[in-house]
């Protein structure tokens, strides 16, 4: 068995967890001073290699500290852009972070135990999008919601009145263009919005 703590840039543990529950990177995110960490138990080091590099897609620009500790051995080593750039002198590195870093590679305190701890397998796949949606983003799709809603009514809309016009009835057939305008206005308002989130 062995010990991984990948410590990351995030500074909001709440967000972290929820970016390795949607990228299914299992164990506990813990604050550690400004940053947070990932912590695994796992039976290989190439598990903890594994999340790293995810996590450090995730991080952009920013390094992600890999620290694995299997048996005596410590390795540590920095993640950017999903690759290992470097190997790093595993003291030095846990000498600039808070003891707290040291203590969960070194197994003394669980993961689970120290304060702010998240499961990441605890969070569902709901909490852990809407813990990752940003307020703009939220507006954005409570917006394509509402015209979604509106595209339905217009559809029904259409199906009634042609319904309703097969009788040859004229106002009918002026009830069915006008929910045709609004099927389509509304289709190309999500589609708008929708091209704008990329």
């Amino acid at each position: 068995m062995s010990r991984t703590v990948i410590v990351t840039p995030f500074g909001l543990p709440k967000q972290l967890a929820a970016a390795c529950k949607l990228n299914n990177i299992d164990g506990y995110v813990v604050p550690v001073g400004d940053f947070s960490a990932v912590v695994q138990q796992s039976s290989s080091t190439e598990e903890g290699n594994r999340a790293a590099s995810a996590i450090s897609k995730l991080a952009g620009k920013h390094e992600v500290l890999l620290l694995t500790r299997a048996d005596e051995h410590i390795d540590a080593g920095h993640y950017r852009h999903g690759k290992r750039e470097a190997d790093v002198p595993a003291g030095l590195a846990l000498n600039n972070l808070p003891d707290i870093v040291e203590k969960l590679l070194l197994e003394t305190i669980e993961p689970k135990t120290a304060e702010g701890a998240i499961d990441v397998t605890a969070m569902s796949r709901y909490e852990a999008s809407a813990a990752t949606m940003t307020p703009e983003r939220a507006a954005l799709a409570r917006t394509a919601l509402l015209w979604m809603v509106v595209a339905l009514v217009g559809f029904i809309g259409i199906v009634l009145g042609a319904l309703v016009a097969l009788n040859i009835n004229p106002i009918a057939w002026a009830g069915v263009v006008v929910a045709a305008v609004i099927f389509g206005f509304s289709l190309y308002r999500i589609n708008a919005l929708l091209a704008r989130r990329k």
